[in-house]
């Protein structure tokens, strides 16, 4: 029992810190800046990562790069950017690449499509289908449509939607941590 209990402690740190990107939301995005809203999403993939545990043949070795790719333009305008380089998600550095909007998507553990790739979601979804590859979207829909997470925007709070089904064909173990904050698609 005091294993657990201080297990529950441990967690609800990091859980803090989720919390407060989640909730926090609402004022950042109450400013009405793209920037800011971006700059947001982009500290969300990060955690994302943090909370997700991809198959360990996902990885060329221990310390190969956890790439993080995007889909079309690049939404986040380089500076946050900045932010995830030098950072790691279990001990792997963070790599950033933009691809045309469905070219390669196996190649990528995070792939974020921006609603600027909306008409090509369907197509990096059935791509990526299968692979090691947590998908990421703003499109309406797209974790209905078999994308893993999905960010949805209601009036000034930003939230996601997460299709564990969709995760589980992709082999990627979501935290209960991270699935506790979400709301649950199939």
């Amino acid at each position: 029992m005091e294993a657990r209990r201080q297990t529950l402690r441990f967690t609800s740190s990091r859980l803090s810190i989720l919390c407060w990107l989640v909730f926090g939301a609402s004022q950042v995005l109450g400013q009405g800046v793209e920037f800011a809203e971006y700059k947001l999403k982009l500290a969300f993939l990060y955690n994302f990562a943090r909370f997700v545990e991809w198959p360990t043949d996902a990885f060329a070795g221990s310390s190969a790069p956890l790439t993080l790719c995007i889909a079309g333009d690049d939404p986040f305008q380089g500076e946050p950017e900045a932010d995830l380089r030098g950072r790691t998600v279990a001990g792997h550095p963070i790599e950033i690449k933009r691809l045309p909007a469905a070219d390669n998507t196996r190649a990528c553990h995070l792939m974020f499509v921006p609603a600027e790739a909306a008409r090509a979601s369907k197509k990096i979804i059935a791509a990526s289908r299968g692979s090691s590859t947590l998908t990421v979207g703003e499109v309406p829909g797209f974790a209905e449509q078999g994308g893993i997470i999905n960010f949805v925007r209601k009036e000034d709070h930003l939230s996601f939607e997460i299709n564990i089904g969709a995760a589980g064909q992709n082999g990627l173990k979501i935290s209960s941590k991270l699935l506790a904050l979400g709301k649950i698609v199939r």
